[in-house]
């Protein structure tokens, strides 16, 4: 016991360190400052484990199972180091990507355009369109724990639905992920809303980014297991509790730069790297997709990651005119072959349902079903589907 309480003082005398030593204060850019703070967030969070799983083997009667259980804590222990370490590298990653300097953009309700307008007097992002209707599919098969294949259902639709978040006008995306079974029967995995904003000429005049910038708002998210709502990690909406939007995509990106898509720290901190303007899926990836969503050397590609979670990196295709067609999954920057490829765009939901066979849609019925019971507002489904 005595060991546990002067590990325990140690961390703590390191943590006071960490906070309040010359080192912390002025050595560090605004970025790399965030990522070593963030570092000594995640050991005490390892060490609250170990401390916990250390607690719970006092109970463990037999003296053998209690020398495994604390032998099992030590090893968790050491993994989430592990996991500590790569969090931190990918954080720095970042750092060398947009610099060093403090993540304080300031967005105004006049920098952003009329959602409503959008798709009418406004011409949307080509790689992100916030037109009202714009509906795209996405079907993605892996492999479980067990080696079976799973298959999933994304339908993704900007509603009519406008949001103020933090104040800026926003569209409303709706994001619904279903895994199919045999059967031909859909169980949610995760229900999104997205949040939305296109800069307009006012925002570019003011320095903040282009027109026609896609700039990510917040979402509101939760994973579902066994038909019930398992976590919502991954929320977060713009100043509220210090989060920031940030750029989903630029309308004039340029390879090599990149941006924050999101901050709100250990929780929403995806960025972008944009990799290529004239590029085709490589055969390690997949391939191209069919016509018409082939990219035939002319989608935008970018790199995408969490730092939270730097093993989930992807490869992102964006067709122009078209929007998002492809993902590929890597695995220390080297693509695994995994992949969520868009089967169908098209200008509303009902039109994605009537093509149900070119979308991989299998029973269309099935899916609104599904679609109406785990949607918070069915009303934006169209007619009257969810009677």
């Amino acid at each position: 016991m005595w060991k546990t309480t002067i590990v325990l003082a140690l961390l703590i005398a390191g943590l006071t360190l960490a906070f309040s030593g010359p080192a912390s204060a002025s050595y560090y850019g605004a970025c790399s400052k965030h990522a070593t703070l963030m570092l000594y967030a995640c050991y005490a969070d390892r060490e609250d484990d170990y401390l916990v799983h250390r607690a719970d083997c006092a109970y463990v009667t037999s003296a053998e199972e209690q020398g495994e259980c604390r032998a099992d804590a030590r090893a968790e222990r050491r993994e989430k180091s592990g996991e500590c370490r790569a969090v931190y590298e990918a954080r720095q990653d970042l750092c060398d990507l947009v610099g060093q300097a403090r993540y304080d953009i300031e967005f105004k309700p006049g920098d952003f355009v009329d959602p409503g307008d959008i798709g009418d007097s406004v011409d949307p992002n080509p790689y992100w369109p916030l037109t009202a209707g714009h509906t795209h599919v996405i079907v993605a098969e892996s492999e479980d724990d067990e080696g079976e294949l799973v298959k999933e259902v994304v339908v993704v639709t900007a509603t009519d639905e406008v949001r103020e978040v933090g104040g800026l006008p926003c569209r409303v995306i709706r994001d619904l992920v279903f895994e199919e079974d045999e059967d031909g029967e859909y169980s949610a995995v995760e229900v999104t809303q997205d949040w939305y904003g296109q800069i307009g000429e006012a925002g570019e005049a003011r320095g903040v980014g282009d027109a026609g910038d896609t700039v990510y708002c917040g979402e509101n998210t939760f994973e579902v297991e066994d038909d019930l709502i398992d976590n919502t990690d991954g929320s977060f909406a713009h100043d509220t509790d210090r989060a920031k939007a940030g750029f989903l995509v630029r309308r004039h990106p340029v390879v090599g730069a990149g941006d924050r898509q999101e901050m709100a720290s250990d929780e929403a901190e995806d960025y972008v790297r944009y990799e290529n303007l004239m590029a085709t899926p490589s055969a390690a990836e997949g391939g191209d997709l069919m016509d018409p969503l082939a990219c035939n050397g002319a989608c935008l590609q970018t790199y995408e990651v969490n730092p939270h979670d730097p093993e989930d990196a992807e490869y992102k295709y964006y067709l122009p005119g078209t929007g998002f067609v492809l993902a590929t999954k890597l695995e220390d920057d080297v693509p695994t072959g995994e992949r969520e490829e868009v089967t169908c765009v098209t200008s509303s939901l009902a039109d994605a349902l009537d093509m149900s066979a070119v979308c991989g849609i299998e029973d269309p019925e099935a899916l609104v079903e599904a679609m109406c019971a785990w949607s918070p507002e069915a009303e934006w489904l169209p007619g009257d589907l969810c009677d």
